[in-house]
């Protein structure tokens, strides 16, 4: 039976496009499982996309081919991926779109598709006219290996909200983050991985978190939104292992002003973890 194939993209429901996806892999992979991951990815916005790919990989079954769709700069000069971590491959532009597959993943393998493009039918839709087929061909069993040849993956686009940083003040740690994703309750979801980044900030005495542009607001670190009183800003690992910033049944994002893919600072103040 061929591999499953799960689908990302910004494309939304109104269009016809992702139902085009669908039927080309339908007719270049019969049988193949086709799942939806979301077609709800705001449109262009990498770092969402980045997001709910790195957050979702490991719960498909080993072989799924990820088909991943957030691509600004479609029929430009960026390279078209196919990246091997945990067991899954996945197809996507080279905008950042798998940087924090990457940063989980650093052993991934990389291999340059671009070549593929060359005589699309499309040069607005390499979704379904370049990746798609692609896909259909690595859920029939080929090996990413035998699409194109092997990049470096540090030669890969890595936008700065892919890395995060941690640096020394005066008055403590400053954390330097970024919001990947704000949720329908408004809880903001950062790029700090929740295994690396929690057991630090948990033993902070104290947490100043602050959007760019936006007010500065004490965050007490917790494991669940029920510590928390109503309204107030809470710092804790989410179901999606990532660190996200919430408030107890309000909106953390309107608290903060925080927008997807805008900078956003953690203060420690007199602490150095």
């Amino acid at each position: 039976m061929p591999f499953p194939v799960a689908l990302l993209t910004d494309f939304g429901d109104a269009d016809p496009y992702a139902g085009q996806l669908r039927g080309t892999l339908a007719a270049l992979a019969p049988g193949a499982p086709v799942i939806d991951l979301s077609h709800g990815v705001e449109p262009f916005n990498v770092a969402q996309g980045a997001f709910f790919l790195a957050a979702s990989l490991e719960h498909f079954p080993p072989g799924t081919v990820f088909l991943a769709v957030v691509d600004p700069g479609v029929g430009g000069p960026r390279r078209l991926l196919a990246l091997a971590a945990a067991g899954r491959t996945i197809l996507a532009p080279d905008n950042g779109l798998a940087g924090l597959v990457l940063a989980r993943h650093p052993g991934a393998r990389v291999f340059d598709l671009s070549a593929h493009a060359h005589g699309a039918a499309s040069h607005t839709f390499h979704g379904r006219d370049v990746l798609a087929p692609l896909a259909a061909r690595l859920a029939r069993g080929e090996a990413p290996a035998a699409l194109g040849p092997a990049l470096d993956p540090a030669a890969l686009v890595r936008p700065g909200w892919t890395s995060p940083a941690r640096e020394a003040t005066p008055g403590g740690t400053r954390i330097l983050a970024a919001v990947i994703h704000v949720d329908r309750f408004g809880n903001c979801v950062l790029n700090l991985d929740a295994r690396t980044w929690g057991p630090p900030l948990r033993a902070a005495a104290a947490i100043v978190a602050q959007a760019a542009g936006g007010p500065a607001r004490p965050a007490r670190a917790v494991r669940a939104y029920a510590e928390l009183a109503p309204g107030e800003l809470g710092l804790l690992a989410g179901s999606q292992g990532y660190l996200e910033l919430a408030c107890n049944q309000a909106p953390a994002a309107r608290a903060l002003a925080a927008r997807c893919a805008a900078p956003l600072t953690l203060t420690l103040p007199g602490a150095h973890p």
